[in-house]
């Protein structure tokens, strides 16, 4: 027990007292509310007594002004559980998206009123006389494909959970491993044919921004909760590092792994890993080009390389573990703005840059992407590079801050270097509607004129483009003079 003259208080900025700020996946694990201002929808991100703040991915025409008041709805399935005039406190752009933070002007948040109403809502929206004005704008041909895909899960989940029921009564185990690999190869022939017609029916949606708002809230309430059952959906839709698309993710993805407690989980987790393949097939694109730059400059020096928005880094490791004591010399730059990244990389690499008499160097460098778009932080310190690849960034941004990005990263070029910018590929088997729509994973999908043009300009001695095994993904190759 402490004496009243031993108690601390705060020091620096946290003497300012703040009432304590809720992140909006704790308070609402199955379907976070939307926060809507004028007309537009933003995804709740964390709510205090007296404020809150809120994502929106996509650009609004009528863009929010710090200092303005406006009313502000926060609703659950279409249906306000709060309602306050708030005053905009805060805007910042983010390359996932804009952030806005707002104080409430004449009311509180009542948590414990705030959760009895997100309950009420949710009840409310599974009533068949329930009929919301959003929900008036889904599709009815969506409505219907949701229910056939709804169907096809529920269906194996049905036949293993009665098969495992049987087992259990005989006082035996079900080989949960065989009944998935029984599963699996049915299954997912059946998904990838729903998956193209779910892509058929939203890309009409693109330039709809209500109805396709609507419909995907709808696929959030319907899809998204049985799809979560696998573990690679439940963290792209939770988003736990605030923002998608987190390394953890793609470790997932590159370890390719049974998860789930069951059969059925494993399944869930494996229709995610066949939406989310172009990840693993992309790195290793890249991996075989950075085994080629080397090989050809790493011998009386060190070969340069740099990745932005490197992650884990998977592809360093791979390229290491394969090349042990080869002799070349290579530098690696790894940026990114999560620092759980960078320690994955390093702790991955570390054994083999020790073992290799100094011929290879890692070097991560946190910097946020932000600062970089910006022009304010990272890039300048770096000396020439052979290669330079950011192939998960440019997705989340506009057409202009890409081009503008791609210069950036070919200045970087020392003459003979070689950029690779990766981008999700406009295609009949895209990853737009699971992504965007069941795990709320919003990107750019280019096609190779949209990205061909981020090349003009640059006086390059070559450029063009190639898409990755799975033809989801496609690839800008820029080679310096």
């Amino acid at each position: 027990m402490l004496a009243y003259e031993e108690l601390k208080g705060s020091t620096g900025r946290q003497v300012r007292f703040r009432p304590q700020r809720y992140d909006a996946r704790q308070l609402f694990p199955s379907l976070a509310p939307r926060v809507r201002v004028r007309s537009n929808a933003y995804r709740l991100h964390d709510i205090s007594l007296g404020g809150l703040a809120a994502l929106s991915k996509q650009s609004h025409d009528d863009h929010l002004e710090v200092g303005e008041t406006v009313s502000l709805s926060i609703q659950q399935s279409g249906l306000p559980i709060f309602e306050s005039i708030a005053r905009v406190c805060r805007s910042e752009n983010t390359v996932f998206g804009s952030k806005v933070a707002f104080n409430f002007v004449d009311r509180f948040i009542e948590f414990d009123k705030l959760l009895t109403r997100n309950t009420q809502a949710q009840i409310a929206a599974r009533s068949p006389l329930f009929v919301s004005e959003t929900s008036q704008l889904v599709p009815s041909e969506y409505r219907a494909f949701c229910a056939d895909v709804l169907k096809l899960l529920r269906s194996y989940r049905a036949v293993l959970e009665s098969n495992l029921s049987v087992a259990v009564g005989l006082k035996h185990g079900l080989d949960q491993g065989e009944a998935f690999e029984t599963c699996e190869p049915r299954l997912l022939q059946q998904w990838r044919s729903l998956w193209r017609i779910g892509n058929d029916l939203t890309h009409a949606m693109v330039n709809e921004r209500e109805v396709r708002e609507a419909t995907k809230e709808f696929t959030e309430m319907v899809l998204t909760p049985e799809l979560r059952m696998g573990a690679i959906w439940d963290r792209s839709y939770a988003k736990p590092l605030g923002y998608p698309g987190d390394f953890e993710i793609m470790n997932q993805v590159y370890d390719w792994e049974r998860l789930g407690n069951n059969a059925y989980e494993m399944l869930m987790h494996r229709v995610g890993l066949e939406v989310a393949e172009c990840i693993r097939t992309r790195m290793e694109v890249v991996r075989t080009h950075i085994s080629d730059v080397v090989h050809a400059r790493g011998h009386d020096r060190p070969a340069r390389i740099t990745s932005l928005g490197s992650g884990p880094a998977r592809e360093v490791g791979a390229f290491l573990a394969s090349h042990t004591g080869s002799g070349h010399r290579a530098e690696f730059s790894l940026i990114d703005q999560e620092m759980d990244a960078l320690q994955y990389a390093h702790e991955s690499t570390y054994p083999y840059v020790l073992n290799s008499d100094g011929r290879v160097k890692v070097q991560g460098l946190n910097i946020s992407f932000t600062d970089i778009l910006r022009g304010t932080n990272g890039l300048a310190g770096l000396p020439p590079q052979d290669l330079v690849y950011s192939v998960g960034l440019l997705d989340y941004l506009t057409a202009h801050r890409a081009k503008a990005l791609t210069r950036r990263l070919y200045d970087l070029l020392m003459p003979g270097g070689l950029l690779i910018i990766g981008n999700m590929n406009e295609c009949s088997l895209s990853n737009f509607w699971p992504m965007e729509f069941i795990a709320d994973w919003t990107l750019q999908y280019r096609s190779d004129a949209d990205m061909m043009a981020w090349a003009d300009g640059l006086n390059s001695a070559a450029a063009w483009t190639e898409t990755e095994r799975t033809g989801r993904v496609r690839l800008l190759f820029v080679r310096k003079p």
